[in-house]
């Protein structure tokens, strides 16, 4: 009797590869530029394992050029290059491993149309988890396929049509676009592109219409995704929907699920937050549904010039939140919460700074994030339990009864909180001796690798002990400790 046997393939891409380029180990990495071609020649159930650096759309100036997902391929990044298993994998300073459209001169004028690009048939195993994706301008006329999408744009329009991939662990930042500019769903005319987003960092992406953060488009068809420990921060749109636009009008859907999620600072003409919109185009009568629905979430701090600084209601749509601390002030009629408001709270969230969600460090996922919450917030412990995640952004796990937003607030998270990140390491730069700061007095294993992967030195300090580097050339090193956590050094 012949048996088949399939074995899933973890492949490796650093920015300048390594040793035998094959992708089959950190030291014999693919180079970044083979980054799509390692996707395209993975299987179901296969791994692309992608090292901490930026890689381009492409090395030419053709604009029409986007990396792409693929159904059953996980696409993992932000790796310092000697992990062995996924859960050595530290987001110590957020995401590490940048897409990029910033293909050609110092302007977004010849950027890429889109830096991820996604055709009809993608569905949600189709996963990408640790990334940067920005630097994409879709400045083209605005028709069903041009201008939509700067960071992600998933097709999945006309009739029968599907692209709902699976986005985590990523921060889309710094895109443009006619409409939706971090991310374009489009399931228009019987299409449907409804993705899953979590643990996400939507910010300062520009719509020249609208929809700066996400557009879901399901005019006539569908684009419902889900939305959960995500932040929608500081997008803007010139027209509507600073942080995110729902259009399902003849007789479409665009109801999206937002759990535990942060619409926060977004700006925009009307609807600074959130636009929800059932119009029939072109006739301008009604039908479809756009019905948000909005649980254990906070939008707050969102402006418009206009009408509706949090949210923006055409057409008889809905917005339908509970269990959620929205700020009601300037939000006239129609433009009011949907349905009775079950555990809503409209007093200030009292996030640690709203005004510098990043934090002083200038790192997304850490202690210092602006969106966490004081102590003396009424959103601790004033979410819902049933339907809630079990973790926060941070992948620390929820309390009781979940806080409202995306950071869970707790002596536990705290505690985990401390453990991972108050390792301090100074001076970063260094010329030639480094020091640690460890959260106790025991001895740990410290391993330093250059960018290649390849292990250096190896020692064993405590509390506040010193190591000489400097016989090491100037250049970026990763420092792991005890095989778990890993810190960047700058050697200078």
């Amino acid at each position: 009797m012949l048996s088949t046997y399939s074995f899933s393939i973890t492949r490796y891409v650093s920015p300048s590869g390594a040793g035998l380029l094959n992708g089959s180990s950190w030291a014999n990495a693919k180079q970044g530029d083979s980054l799509q071609a390692i996707i395209n020649i993975s299987s179901t159930g296969d791994e692309v394992w992608v090292m901490c650096g930026t890689y381009l759309t492409t090395a030419t100036t053709n604009r029409n050029i986007s990396f792409v997902m693929k159904n059953g391929v996980t696409i993992y990044g932000s790796f310092a290059g000697t992990e062995t298993i996924l859960s050595q994998r530290i987001f110590s300073c957020g995401p590490c491993s940048i897409l990029s459209g910033e293909i050609a001169g110092s302007t977004t004028a010849d950027n890429s149309y889109h830096v991820i690009s996604n055709p009809v048939g993608i569905n949600n195993t189709a996963i990408i988890d640790g990334f940067i994706v920005q630097g994409a301008n879709d400045d083209r006329a605005p028709t069903l396929t041009n201008g939509l999408g700067g960071g992600f744009y998933n097709n999945g329009g006309n009739s029968g049509n599907v692209c709902s991939p699976t986005i985590r662990n990523c921060v889309i930042r710094n895109n443009f676009a006619q409409f939706g500019a971090g991310i374009f769903n489009s399931g228009h005319t019987g299409g449907n592109s409804s993705p899953i987003i979590s643990n996400c960092i939507i910010t300062n992406n520009t719509a020249y219409n609208g929809g700066g953060g996400i557009d879901n488009f399901g005019l006539g068809g569908n684009s419902s995704p889900t939305l959960t420990n995500t932040i929608v921060y500081s997008n803007s749109a010139l027209q509507r929907a600073g942080g995110m636009y729902c259009w399902g009008g003849n007789s479409g859907n665009a109801n999206p699920l937002v759990v535990n999620c942060v619409f926060a600072n977004n700006s925009a003409i009307d609807g600074g937050g959130i636009v929800s919109d059932r119009e029939n185009s072109p006739s301008g009568s009604f039908s479809g549904n756009s019905n948000p629905n909005i649980f254990n979430s906070v939008f707050w701090g969102n402006t418009a010039s206009g009408i509706g600084p949090q949210f923006y209601i055409i057409g008889l749509a809905n917005f339908n939140a509970t269990y959620s601390c929205i700020d009601i002030v300037g939000q006239t009629t129609p433009h009011a919460i949907t349905g009775p408001g079950t555990g809503n709270i409209t007093t200030n969230p009292l996030f640690m700074s709203i005004a510098n969600a990043i934090g002083i460090d200038n790192c997304w996922l850490t202690a210092d994030d602006g969106l966490h919450l004081q102590s003396s917030s009424l959103l601790i412990n004033s979410g819902n339990l049933s339907g809630a995640p079990l973790t926060d952004i941070l992948g620390l796990t929820r309390l009781g009864n979940p806080d409202m937003g995306a950071y869970e607030f707790g002596v536990s998270t705290q505690i985990e909180m401390y453990q991972l990140e108050d390792i301090v390491l100074y001076p970063n730069p260094s010329s030639t001796n480094i020091s640690f700061v460890f959260p106790d007095n025991t001895s740990h294993l410290i391993e330093i690798y250059n960018s290649i992967g390849e292990l250096l030195q190896t020692e064993n300090r405590s509390n506040k002990e010193t190591i000489d580097v400097s016989a090491l050339k100037i250049g970026i090193y990763f420092i792991q400790i005890d095989g778990i956590q890993t810190k960047k050094l700058v050697k200078e």
